[in-house]
């Protein structure tokens, strides 16, 4: 599918089952004829190839700072259908919004966050509850982890906004310690022996960074971030900027190849693709073992 998007230098990016198409452009009708060219192809392409592409799953979405758009309604078709538009889509579990402030992601991270401390509640009975140390573990393996989802993008939002994900693991901290509310909430982390999540953010992103620029040309972040340039519009920081701001950009570290990136057919050369199926249909509705057979007819 890459040649279509290589035709006309459309920006996509592709994985698993989950694809996205975007591009840019001042004048809208460009834009939107731009991107129904390219679907339609993509379309023709999953003809050919006995693809389907579920309408009501994909959405359109236009990202400006205008507020005279605010309310347009981008007109992309996909299969004769006009999209739905949305200001908060997600791709890959991160909300994105037409503002560009990573508000919407924040608030379901804290919604789902506030959710999983009421089970931390639940299991820290006074008499019969878990001890402080399972509880800690608890709350770094089912609610931390929801927190810092997407921190290398988030990183950049507002601290009003990170302040709120500080919240629940205060919450989380009164919890596992059994302190009161009113204790305050550097006590309460100490106590716990839980790191602030910005300082959390500053050592991860470091991390983060340093295995980008070990793969080198091997990973397609990597060179993302090797051939970054600063072109500032806004006056918000950009995750990358804030990355060369903070100087990890410019640290030196060995490299690595990623060894993970091979595919099975590297080694194994009797496998092949078989394109050319002759029998169309869809999967969740076929049996299992009409599946099988099928795919031993066409080998």
């Amino acid at each position: 599918m890459a040649f279509i998007f290589y035709e006309k230098q459309i920006f996509s990016s592709i994985f698993a089952d989950d694809i996205i198409v975007w591009d840019h452009n001042s004048d809208l009708t460009k834009l939107e004829n731009t991107l129904n060219d390219t679907l339609e192809k993509i379309q023709h392409f999953a003809d050919e190839h006995k693809l389907a592409f579920n309408t009501t799953k994909s959405l359109s979405c236009l990202f400006t700072t205008n507020r005279h758009l605010f309310n347009y309604q981008p007109k992309i078709f996909l299969k004769g259908q006009l999209l739905e538009s949305t200001k908060t889509p997600t791709y890959l579990g991160f909300t994105l919004d037409t503002e560009i402030n990573c508000s919407k992601h924040i608030s379901r991270l804290c919604e789902k966050g506030r959710k999983r401390l009421q089970l931390l509640k639940y299991i820290s009975g006074r008499d019969w509850g878990a001890d402080a140390g399972t509880l800690k573990i608890t709350y770094t393996a089912l609610i931390r982890l929801i927190l810092e989802y997407g921190y290398q993008i988030y990183q950049v939002a507002a601290n009003t906004n990170l302040k709120k994900l500080e919240r629940i693991q205060f919450s989380a901290a009164r919890i596992i310690t059994g302190l009161r509310h009113s204790c305050p909430n550097d006590i309460a982390c100490y106590e716990a022996d839980l790191q602030p999540l910005s300082v959390r953010r500053e050592i991860n992103m470091a991390k983060y960074v340093a295995k980008l620029k070990s793969f080198k040309p091997y990973n397609r972040s990597s060179n993302l971030l090797s051939n970054w340039t600063n072109n500032q519009r806004l006056k918000k920081d950009s995750p990358l900027g804030l990355i060369w701001k903070q100087g990890l950009a410019d640290i030196e570290v060995e490299p690595s190849v990623p060894f993970n990136l091979l595919t099975p057919t590297t080694v194994l050369s009797n496998v092949t693709f078989n394109e050319d199926l002759k029998v169309k249909f869809i999967k969740h509705e076929e049996h299992p073992e009409l599946l099988r057979q099928l795919a031993r007819d066409h080998q």
